[in-house]
């Protein structure tokens, strides 16, 4: 199964977030595109699709594009099935998820992490930004 993670690569938080996810994928199910590098702008022409902003786009090649909290409970019920933050969200009807992560996305510009990680030699091949589309579409499935 092939699923990107398209994030905000000038957001120091988003950064933040994709390295949590690096460490906790331990299935290696996630690949990673910043929405400003030209694989998102080809995956972006090939599907038809305008990435929205202020949010993370997750891909998964069944259930299509997720935005907003569904991308998150995606995440982690694929990174920590079982974890608290999970089970809060999904208590919450979507409308409600959505207010709040859009409030959280208008604030998170005003977060600094000055602690910047880099990944691993084999966490880079996770990166989709210098790859095209048509090699990514070649890839086999994990």
């Amino acid at each position: 199964m092939k699923t990107i993670i398209f994030y905000d690569g000038e957001c120091s938080f988003c950064n933040y977030w994709v390295n949590w996810i690096l460490k906790g994928d331990k299935n290696r199910l996630f690949y990673f595109s910043s929405l400003q590098s030209e694989f998102a702008h080809q995956f972006s022409v090939h599907f038809d699709y305008k990435f929205p902003p202020e949010t993370i786009v997750v891909w998964e090649e069944q259930a299509g594009f997720l935005i907003k909290s569904d991308a998150v409970i995606f995440i982690l019920q694929n990174i920590k099935p079982n974890s608290f933050q999970l089970k809060a969200l999904k208590l919450f009807p979507k409308i409600l998820r959505d207010t709040g992560y859009r409030l959280f996305a208008y604030f998170r510009k005003f977060i600094t992490i000055n602690k910047c990680e880099v990944p691993s030699a084999d966490d880079k091949k996770r990166f989709l930004t210098d790859k095209l589309l048509k090699d990514f579409m070649n890839m086999p499935k994990v």
